[in-house]
């Protein structure tokens, strides 16, 4: 009935066409094309948005237009070396009229489409052409079509459109699964007919009710457009369709978007689900779910999803904070932190506790401040990320300088402040100058702690990244708590400083020993952030590190130990420090301006014999997929200390690259050192904020892909592959 009725009106629409010519010369509906970047480099993707306009009160059909209508089609004429991907639909709204149940756009509707460009693509300007159809509809229906052009440069470099931040927003409204949901779906009765009701149940998480369920297109079944709303549980919401199929047995996964009432176009959200009836929905595993028995995906359930409460969240995020005190990225600055433990233990209870809450204070503030930064960049209509200012080229050099000038401290080239012995018991300024040492102590621990992901902690803040702006405060802030929480209460407790060693000699050894670590963070950040200037990177930005320790030697020996020397000193330190800064970061490097790293080829290898990895994009990954491989994808980031180390010990190891081998496994490595708003979707479509995150595909297309534990061993690999073959 529902195709009937639907070719009836786009022959109807096709005859009024054909007899009243001058009547539908103008139609309801306007076309255009704009893409997301002017310059792409070989072997990337570029997005194309076809952009309709519809007057009011006209609309236009989702992918599954429902009992009536046809929907959008769009026929790509490329170059070779070009590639058009699936149509990525922006949320349809339930439309009733006639007695008929559509799923219609009104008013606007953006159709995001990738396409892939070969990685030996030649550079040069590259014409693309669509012709876009489409039905529109209001008391009469109108069949309309257009044909749009768009060019764009293959060059060495990628250069986003000047509209390019259209498609953040647009792509803000593709749905995506909303694994808190806990949706589930149960057959309830059949029949001979093939023919059986589908029950769909989940947690209004968020306030978000459904008003019906929207089904992806499909061959082999068909869902009723007519939806009926069941009673629920408290807090729960529960949905009925009619099923049909023509195969021997009902299906085993249906897929599709749950919708909510009114119009999704004015920012409500709608969300996709993947139901198995009888199993359950097939959302993304998180770390608490099997992090030690390995990779396995199941689904959650509704009694599991409604627990995941905002307070469970909260402790997630407190016990994460805490666990960063032990990350990689974090354990220089505990040298600090230890050598003021052991300074604090001379001083009275109530100045202990007063250093103890001002590092508590900086770690809050910094949170704060990210948490502001992100709530900003989501509300301008952005996708932010945990970490994302590591991925900002001038932080990186801002934290190279601060981490430098720290290291240079403890060897003992400067002193960073005035206390201890250089003011003996000299007074206000003295505890001045320890509370302002104890601030920054927390705000660099800040910097460097939020390049790691620590187990619980990806949860709570990938939960964080989806919510109002009180909820991210509060989950931010209990992170800077959990992280602070160690210093505090010692500090709080000053009676347990005794048991520390008393000051001594041995304190000044110990400082110069823990410069070494912090020594190694600054080479470490120095290879981070030298690859965004250029071949040139590493010599003038080692150069300027030279530099601003030549200056702090300087200013340590000749300004800040009295001698007579002092006033030149200062004016060679001013000198040097306006050559390094105008010569070299501005001259050479032009710091502001970072060039975009370009990697060497399509496949890279980190150590002979080892994994070859392919550059990740969603197209290459469903290419593999349909050729009957598994995938193993690693969003990895040179900043993420956690990344590096599941790569090389529980990875890229002889066992798992042996599994590889014999499955024919496919591995992809998705970069996140640098901006890429595909990978913060991505890491956003599987419940995660940052990374890092390793997804394991089975070739099977109808199966959901493993998210695997932020903390990586080779069994948990080694099982989640097996799965993925079948096993």
């Amino acid at each position: 009935m529902g195709a009937m009725q639907r070719w009836l009106l786009i022959l109807m629409g096709m005859l009024g066409e054909a007899v009243g010519g001058a009547v539908w010369a103008e139609t309801a509906t306007r076309a255009s094309l704009f893409l997301s970047a002017a310059q792409v480099r070989p072997g990337e993707t570029v997005w194309a948005g076809v952009q309709l306009r519809m007057a009011p009160g006209w609309h236009t059909y989702w992918s599954n237009p429902g009992e009536s209508g046809m929907a959008t089609a769009l026929d790509w004429k490329l170059p070779r070396g070009l590639t058009a991907g699936a149509i990525q639909w922006p949320a349809p709204e339930r439309y009733v009229a006639s007695g008929m149940t559509t799923y219609v756009h009104h008013d606007e509707a953006v159709l995001l489409v990738p396409l892939s460009i070969a990685a030996d693509h030649p550079t040069g300007e590259v014409a693309v052409d669509v012709e876009v159809s489409w039905l529109e509809c209001q008391e009469t229906c109108v069949p309309g079509s257009t044909n749009l052009q768009g060019s764009f440069r293959v060059a060495g470099e990628t250069v986003p459109a000047p509209n390019a931040e259209r498609f953040a927003a647009w792509r803000g409204r593709i749905p995506v699964p909303e694994p808190r949901l806990g949706v589930v779906a149960t057959w309830s009765g059949s029949s001979a007919a093939k023919t059986a009701s589908l029950v769909v149940e989940g947690v209004a998480a968020g306030g978000f009710v459904p008003e019906d369920f929207a089904p992806y297109p499909a061959e082999d079944y068909e869902l009723d457009p007519a939806v009926q709303v069941l009673e629920a549980e408290s807090g729960r919401f529960k949905l009925s369709k009619t099923v049909k199929w023509s195969g021997t047995a009902a299906p085993e996964r249906i897929a599709g978007v749950l919708i909510p009432a009114g119009r999704s176009e004015g920012g409500k959200k709608a969300y996709e689900v993947v139901l198995e009836p009888g199993r359950g929905a097939v959302p993304p595993r998180s770390d608490t779910e099997g992090a030690v028995g390995g990779g396995g995906s199941r689904p959650v359930t509704g009694s599991e999803a409604g627990g995941r409460s905002l307070m469970g969240m909260l402790l997630l995020a407190f016990l994460g904070g805490m666990i960063l005190n032990v990350m990689p990225c974090v354990l220089p600055v505990i040298a600090l932190k230890i050598l003021g433990f052991v300074q604090q233990s001379r001083e009275n209870p109530a100045g202990v506790r007063r250093l103890g809450m001002m590092y508590g204070l900086g770690v809050w503030v910094s949170f704060l401040v990210m948490a502001a930064v992100v709530i900003g960049v989501q509300q301008a209509g952005g996708a932010a990320s945990w970490g994302m200012q590591m991925q900002s080229a001038w932080f990186r050099v801002a934290l190279l300088i601060v981490v430098t000038l720290v290291t240079l401290n403890l060897f003992g080239v400067f002193e960073v402040s005035l206390g201890g012995r250089a003011m003996g018991a000299a007074s206000q300024w003295a505890a001045r100058e320890g509370s302002a040492g104890a601030f920054f102590n927390g705000v660099l621990a800040t910097a460097l702690g939020t390049s790691c992901t620590a187990p619980f902690l990806a949860v709570a803040v990938g939960f964080a990244f989806t919510q109002t702006t009180g909820i991210i405060l509060l989950v931010f802030s209990a992170t800077a708590f959990g992280l602070a929480f160690p210093y505090v209460l010692l500090s709080a407790q000053p009676r347990w400083l005794r048991f520390l060693p008393r000051p001594g000699p041995w304190m000044g050894r110990f400082k110069v020993l823990m410069g070494f670590p912090m020594a190694c963070t600054a080479v470490w950040l120095l290879d981070l952030a030298a690859p965004s200037y250029g071949d040139g990177g590493f010599l003038w930005l080692g150069l300027f590190v030279m530099v601003l320790s030549l200056i702090a030697w300087v200013w340590g020996e000749y300004v800040q130990r009295g001698t007579a020397r002092a006033g030149w000193s200062m004016a060679l330190c001013v000198v040097l420090a306006a050559v390094a800064y105008g010569g070299i970061l501005e001259g050479r490097l032009q710091w502001r301006t970072p060039r975009t790293t370009v990697s060497a080829g399509d496949v890279i290898q980190d150590v002979p014999g080892g994994i070859a990895w392919h550059r990740w994009s969603p197209e290459a990954v469903d290419r593999e997929r349909q050729n009957g491989r598994s995938v193993l994808v690693d969003f990895t980031a040179k900043w993420c200390p956690n990344c590096l180390w599941n790569k090389k010990f529980a990875i890229d190891v002889a066992e798992v690259r042996e599994r590889m081998k014999r499955d024919g496994t496919v591995a992809f490595r998705a970069d996140y050192t640098d901006r890429d708003p595909r990978i913060t979707e991505e890491l956003r479509r599987h419940g995660r904020a940052g990374v890092p995150l390793v997804l394991v595909f089975p070739a099977d297309l109808n199966r959901a892909p493993q998210v695997l534990p932020t903390a990586l061993t080779p069994a948990i690999v080694l099982e989640a592959l097996a799965q993925a073959a079948g096993e």
